[in-house]
């Protein structure tokens, strides 16, 4: 119990954190699809009828494991890693709605009420199921409104469908968001991926190749989760160029943090106590090891797109779209160093490698070519440019 909790201070901490972290309807929606992803669901549906939250979809059933999972709190036993420091929170977000929670699968009719919030109670007459449906009568108009507002937060802003490895579609008060796979994309491990929502665009996804967490790295994870023996699975991290600004750093959702790049980026970083931000990669070794992974993400994927031969020259061009600006010279916020990390990361990637496409689809490096001036560029057409100076 609380109470208990408040007495013991060696255990008050950590369980207060994770305590807190369930608090926020703003996040119900995100950890359960999480969860749903995990489950290998393609699609999601989300409603709210008579104050009561529906979330429903299309994933495997709970095993034994995962069952006994649930039971728990503090602990996770998922393969794969979307985010770090959740705890295996994801369930229990729902007691931030109201105090019992019903959970219903093919095999399963269960529900948990908050003062014992591990512990099954079985639903004997339960109806039939055949998808996995969540339900909690939500407690008053407060959450209700907090609630809606994450919901119609996702349809205005569906990029972090993008992120995840299964889920497809996502129904939200009867209104879709779809993710299409168009096809792959100019570079090894990049495909273009189209977006429908209130508005439709496609994008270029990139993601690296899984990378174990330095001995250091996983020092850190270790003392946020409060976890000794911390074995974490390789992990990526990705760039998608051609969302809308803001550009942002995503955890799977979008963080607080803007940033000053052309695409955004999505990695498993660690989290401010309040979930909406980053914490400072100045200090946090766990952050900048993962935006210099991204930077150099960048550099390598426009190096490999401008030699990519197989595009014609202006397919190839587009490569520069991934070229960041440089970084300001002042200021110490976070999305300022996060930006002079990636870039540094970037400039590195590429140092020593021909980046200038010519006319007729060669690489050179700086000074083995000439281009010509800007100004010409309002008076004649691109095309006649390269014949007129020749």
């Amino acid at each position: 119990r609380w109470e208990q909790l408040e007495r013991d201070p060696e255990l008050a901490g950590p369980w207060k954190q994770l305590f807190r972290q369930v608090q926020s309807p703003r996040h119900v929606l995100s950890e359960l699809l999480q969860n749903a992803d995990d489950a290998g669901a393609r699609r999601v549906r989300v409603w709210i009828e008579k104050d009561v939250f529906y979330f429903e979809h299309d994933g495997h059933d709970f095993t034994e494991e995962e069952l006994a999972s649930l039971c728990r709190f503090g602990f996770s036993n998922k393969r794969t890693l979307h985010t770090i420091g959740f705890r295996g929170i994801g369930f229990k977000s729902t007691f931030s709605l109201g105090d019992s929670v019903q959970l219903l699968t093919p095999t399963l009719a269960i529900r948990f009420e908050k003062q014992r919030f591990t512990l099954p109670i079985w639903i004997e007459e339960a109806p039939p199921c055949e998808k996995t449906q969540i339900s909690v009568r939500i407690q008053d108009e407060a959450r209700k409104e907090a609630l809606q507002q994450n919901l119609n937060e996702w349809i205005e802003s569906p990029a972090s469908l993008l992120f995840f490895s299964h889920i497809e579609e996502l129904e939200i008060d009867g209104r879709i968001i779809q993710k299409q796979r168009v096809g792959e994309g100019p570079v090894a491990g990049s495909e273009v991926i189209r977006l429908l929502s209130k508005r439709e665009y496609e994008v270029w996804c990139f993601t690296s190749e899984p990378e174990p967490f330095p001995d250091e790295v996983l020092k850190e994870i270790s003392q946020e989760r409060d976890v000794e023996d911390l074995n974490l699975p390789p992990c990526r991290v990705q760039l998608v160029l051609g969302l809308p600004n803001p550009q942002r750093l995503y955890t799977v959702l979008p963080t607080g943090v803007e940033v000053a790049l052309p695409f955004s980026c999505n990695a498993p970083f660690l989290q401010d106590p309040a979930r909406s931000g980053i914490k400072d990669p100045a200090t946090s070794l766990t952050n900048r090891w993962l935006l210099e992974r991204l930077g150099r993400l960048a550099g390598h994927s426009m190096r490999d797109w401008l030699t990519n031969s197989q595009l014609p020259p202006k397919e190839r061009a587009r490569a520069y779209e991934l070229l960041p600006p440089p970084p300001p010279r002042e200021g110490s916020s976070i999305e300022t160093e996060a930006f002079r990390i990636v870039f540094g990361a970037f400039i590195k990637a590429i140092d020593a490698h021909p980046i200038l496409l010519t006319i007729d689809g060669k690489l050179v490096h700086r000074k083995a070519c000439l281009a010509p001036p800007r100004s010409a560029y309002k008076i004649w057409k691109p095309d006649y440019l390269p014949e007129l100076f020749q």
